[in-house]
């Protein structure tokens, strides 16, 4: 059986500058059955005039104005009529085999919702961004082997928590069913969030090591500790939390996050960010004033799943407190 052709979807957002990069990259893949779609979030860089002036073999859906990445992407899914659909961040350039690699899979076995990429730092190409993910007790997720040298040990593809929806491929019927991106996410953890409701309603994920892909890091949102991205990640952690897991888990989650946000709102007093303090604060409050809505959706997520998270915690998807405090100390070396 042939491999089959596939909708690769760039997303972007005033990312003109970025997208030569992405786009001359994607004229050399080896797999050759693809057609690649510019999903523009309502630019006003200029971005929908260049691609088409200068890559003429790309076709844009050009949205009025900027959905996100979670809506964005669901909109973009429902329109495009292929089987297989990879997303792909503008701010990145794909290795010549990356799609055919990720290709190679989808056709092994029909449980598997998603597939992800190895995704190395575009300044330091032998630097991980991304090695599959993993989702923690309060809700967050982490890139496994971020910022360190690349090994052997991350080219042990096979089932993971999550990956990268910087570089992924979703199967398009079960991207649907299982509801695709939460809307409300905007952008941050709604891959996260994707794949750990795949994994509850009974499909998989898969990591890819040999699907490579290099990664311009903040290039689309900056520094990692502007108001705004804090806000956004803390808000969809929130959701996250509350979405997916069991009653006596969420309990856990909430005491821990007491902790947590402690944590970094010192830190954040620490290095002068009360923006930072204040995007925390702002994140809780959206919850409490949205829970009738986020209690809709839990109540969808639990009425629907068929694997429990104790079977994550089994698999190694979940770390366990240790391990993600661990990590957590790991990744504020490099900030």
């Amino acid at each position: 059986m042939g491999l089959p052709a596939v909708a690769v979807a760039v997303l972007n957002f005033n990312g003109k500058h970025h997208l030569k990069d992405c786009l001359d990259s994607l004229s050399r893949q080896s797999h050759r059955s693809y057609s690649v779609y510019v999903i523009d979030n309502g630019s006003t860089d200029g971005s929908v005039d260049f691609v088409t002036e200068e890559f003429p073999w790309v076709q844009v859906i050009a949205f009025d104005r900027n959905y996100g990445f979670a809506e964005a992407y669901n909109r973009a899914i429902k329109t495009l009529r292929f089987d297989f659909i990879a997303l792909l961040n503008n701010d990145v350039a794909v290795d010549g085999e990356w799609l055919k690699k990720l290709v190679e899979q989808v056709l092994k076995d029909e449980s598997i919702a998603a597939w992800g990429s190895k995704i190395l730092l575009w300044g330091d190409r032998e630097r991980l961004n991304h090695a599959g993910g993993k989702f923690t007790l309060i809700g967050a997720g982490y890139d496994v082997g971020w910022y360190e040298k690349d090994s052997e040990e991350y080219n042990r593809g096979g089932y993971v928590g999550s990956v990268c929806g910087a570089a992924m491929i979703v199967r398009r019927d079960a991207f649907i069913r299982i509801g695709g991106f939460d809307r409300d996410f905007f952008a941050y953890f709604e891959d996260t969030d994707f794949c750990w409701r795949a994994w509850l309603y009974g499909f998989k994920v898969v990591y890819v090591p040999s699907s490579v892909v290099y990664h311009k890091f903040g290039g689309s949102w900056g520094s990692v500790y502007g108001g705004y991205r804090v806000f956004l990640g803390e808000r969809n952690r929130l959701l996250t939390m509350f979405k997916n897991f069991e009653f006596g888990r969420l309990l856990r989650a909430m005491i821990l996050s007491v902790f947590y946000v402690t944590v970094r709102s010192v830190g954040a007093l620490r290095r002068r960010r009360v923006d930072n303090v204040s995007a925390l604060l702002k994140a809780h409050l959206w919850l409490l004033s949205n829970l009738r809505k986020v209690l809709v959706k839990r109540a969808l997520v639990q009425g629907g799943k068929k694997v429990s998270n104790a079977t994550l915690e089994r698999l190694g998807f979940i770390a366990g407190w240790s391990e993600a405090f661990r990590e957590f100390r790991r990744v504020k070396r490099f900030e």
